[in-house]
């Protein structure tokens, strides 16, 4: 009988050991699914931070384009901010020009990242404080590093400032003249672009809306060529259309090196004083190369262009506009901060540019092309960068012309990417 009753006691007690045990598994399973669900929600709120949070610029460029434009190409899905600015002064040199300061350009970039393969990117450009417009609003559809689609507004991709126009990229407080009166910089039409963003080249082809001659009562001119015909895409006529090519090597670290190349219509189906049509061709081609090395950073373009039924624009408008036209420029700049200090977080560029470029190369028969117009510019200056994203700058232009009448320019500019 005593036997019965300590097995009976060990039955008991093994079973209720066995019981524990089952309800400490069951325990530490729900112990397990808590911290599972715990770390889930940890991970879904640093997300939701990203994406509410603006993160910091990333000195990363996509397809070409500038740091604070390629933001949103780098940033967590979602709303992304970025921009840059301009403040410029200018003294001119024996001349009844007027001293003037000048804020220049405010610019946002609000990009939105709907998925990593749909982009939307914007420029909204606050010009001199008073006006506004849009430089580019398009959508990327990125499928690989070789194709993708661009659909909306956007920048012709034409020589080197067009698509590298922020502060930093350039060492004059202005850009280089050559391509703003040849290639008339900051240039945007709305059109369709398929583009490649691969490691050792890249290319942009195209097509969009052509110039307009005789646009929003600006139009072509004799010293700025085809500037005034640009449209911007705002109730831009679209009768003629214009192709657009770009190809760009990159496979040597710190260059780029590449061609660029524009053909379309600029009449958009006017016609002259005699009932001809007006075709206005506008064609423009150029070469150009990007070099840094240490330091050194050495930028050079050409770029030609021709214009077709030149009398007939000329006519029409009072004024004699380029048959063809030429510019070039070599830009060389050095800094030269670290050899006063190698542990400086600063940077100190000195900069020499040459420019020649003439948009009266030739004109049509029965006009006369102005001299004034064949110039040539040697800019000398220096840079601060107290941050890589800031830079303080100063210049001088020595000016000239076959007319023998320009004034020298002394400058002083601030800008800024975020």
């Amino acid at each position: 009988m005593k036997k019965l009753g300590v097995l009976a006691l060990t039955t008991v007690l093994t079973a209720g050991s066995a019981f524990a045990q089952s309800d400490l598994e069951v325990i530490k399973q729900k112990i397990k699914i808590l911290e599972e669900q715990n770390q889930q929600l940890i991970d879904e709120i640093a997300d939701l931070k990203q994406q509410v949070a603006i993160p910091e610029l990333a000195q990363k460029q996509f397809a070409g384009m500038g740091y604070a434009a390629s933001k949103v190409y780098f940033s967590p899905k979602g709303l992304s901010i970025g921009g840059y600015g301009e403040i410029i002064y200018q003294n001119w040199e024996k001349s009844s020009k007027k001293d003037m300061t000048d804020t220049y350009r405010f610019i946002p970039y609000i990009g939105y990242k709907f998925t990593d393969n749909i982009v939307l990117n914007s420029e909204i450009e606050f010009e001199h404080t008073d006006e506004v417009k849009v430089e580019f609003l398009y959508i990327d559809f990125l499928f690989n590093k070789y194709f993708n689609i661009r659909v909306g507004n956007q920048l012709i991709p034409l020589g080197v400032t067009n698509l590298l126009h922020e502060p930093i990229f350039f060492n004059s407080v202005n850009r280089p003249e050559v391509e703003t009166k040849v290639i008339p910089s900051t240039w945007n039409e709305n059109g369709i672009m398929l583009f490649s963003t691969a490691d050792k080249f890249t290319y942009y082809v195209g097509i969009v809306n052509g110039f307009y001659y005789n646009a929003k009562g600006k139009g072509f001119s004799a010293d700025s060529w085809v500037k005034g015909g640009k449209q911007g895409g705002g109730k831009a006529y679209a009768e003629d259309l214009a192709f657009v090519g770009r190809f760009d090597f990159k496979g040597i670290d710190g260059l780029t090196a590449g061609f660029s190349a524009y053909r379309g219509n600029s009449g958009q189906g006017d016609t002259d004083a005699n009932g001809n049509k007006i075709d206005g061709t506008v064609s423009m081609y150029d070469v150009h190369l990007v070099y840094s090395w240490k330091g050194f950073e050495v930028k050079g373009l050409y770029v030609k262009g021709f214009l077709s039924d030149a009398d007939k624009i000329s006519t029409a408008l009072g004024d004699t506009i380029g048959k063809e036209v030429y510019g070039y420029y070599l830009n060389l700049a050095y800094d030269i901060l670290p050899f006063i200090d190698k542990n400086t977080n600063f940077g100190l560029p000195v900069f020499v540019r040459y420019e020649r470029f003439n948009t009266q190369e030739k004109v049509a028969n029965g006009f006369t092309a102005d001299k004034a117009n064949d110039k040539t510019v040697w800019t000398i200056g220096f840079n601060f960068k107290p941050h890589p994203n800031i830079v303080l700058k100063a210049d001088y232009q020595f000016r000239d012309n076959e007319a023998g009448d320009e004034p020298d320019v002394f400058e002083l500019g601030m800008g800024f990417i975020f």
